[in-house]
């Protein structure tokens, strides 16, 4: 029998972030709860199943915007989903880089 690791690439960090998913053009609020240069999990009303393609908008809590013009959803259950990051402008990612990376520095953790 094959083991298949589950080891994340990127840390994740806690944090609490206010924005909107956008699925097919329709938005709706959430809050992101954990959050990595790859993907985040995020409390939403209404979640997108599994496999959906999604954009975010969420506010760092510095009061900095960052837009993720493409993610995968990866799971989904009643008030939660989890989004992988497929793509996402430099800027964008350089933003997300240095809250993150500040975050870490701080020892939020």
């Amino acid at each position: 029998m094959r083991v298949v690791s589950t080891r994340r690439m990127y840390r994740r960090i806690e944090t609490r972030c206010g924005g909107v998913l956008i699925i097919h053009g329709v938005a709706q609020r959430m809050v992101v709860r954990d959050l990595s240069l790859n993907g985040l999990k995020m409390e939403v009303p209404f979640p997108p199943p599994r496999g959906t393609l999604v954009a975010v908008q969420l506010w760092l809590p510095v009061g900095e915007l960052v837009e993720i013009d493409q993610a995968l959803v990866r799971w989904s259950d009643d008030r939660q989903c989890g989004v992988q990051i497929v793509s996402l402008s430099n800027g964008m990612d350089q933003r997300l880089a240095r809250y993150i990376e500040s975050h870490l520095a701080r020892g939020d953790e």
